[in-house]
């Protein structure tokens, strides 16, 4: 009997120590992202002119919202570290009056797989671009 407070004092210990939240880590989520720019592979960097039409927002239920230009849209994502998926996102399809942006953004959202929050800042990766938010 004199273990268990010491088994007991063990599970609790550990318990604390677990994370429940399967979307990762708090830095990144219930955050409104404002898109700033977008590097492509062989391309100028692109300066978004109105990050607060480009943005995300990543929920704790796995529900990523969007806003792309004038096009409002959801989809799932999952978070495991670093690495980060975004499914196919459910759009809106409204022309908008700065055409091309929002595909291309909603696009690169679609095929991102790695992202780093830093001093206010999320960096999104996929393999030929770079996307650069603030918070």
């Amino acid at each position: 009997m004199k273990g268990l407070p010491l088994v007991v004092l063990i599970l609790a210990a550990g318990a604390v120590g677990c994370d429940e939240s399967p979307t990762g880590p708090t830095e990144l989520v219930d955050i409104t992202w404002k898109l700033e720019t977008v590097a492509r592979a062989g391309s100028a960097l692109v300066t978004v002119p109105n990050p607060e039409q480009f943005t995300i927002r990543f929920e704790t239920n796995g529900t990523a919202s969007v806003r792309a230009d004038c096009n409002s849209c959801t989809g799932r994502y999952v978070l495991d570290g670093s690495s980060i998926s975004i499914q196919t996102l459910a759009c809106t399809r409204v022309a908008c009056p700065t055409p091309g942006l929002d595909q291309l953004y909603t696009s690169a959202l679609e095929n991102v797989r790695a992202q780093n929050v830093a001093n206010g800042n999320l960096i999104m990766t996929g393999s030929e671009f770079t996307l650069r938010f603030r918070n």
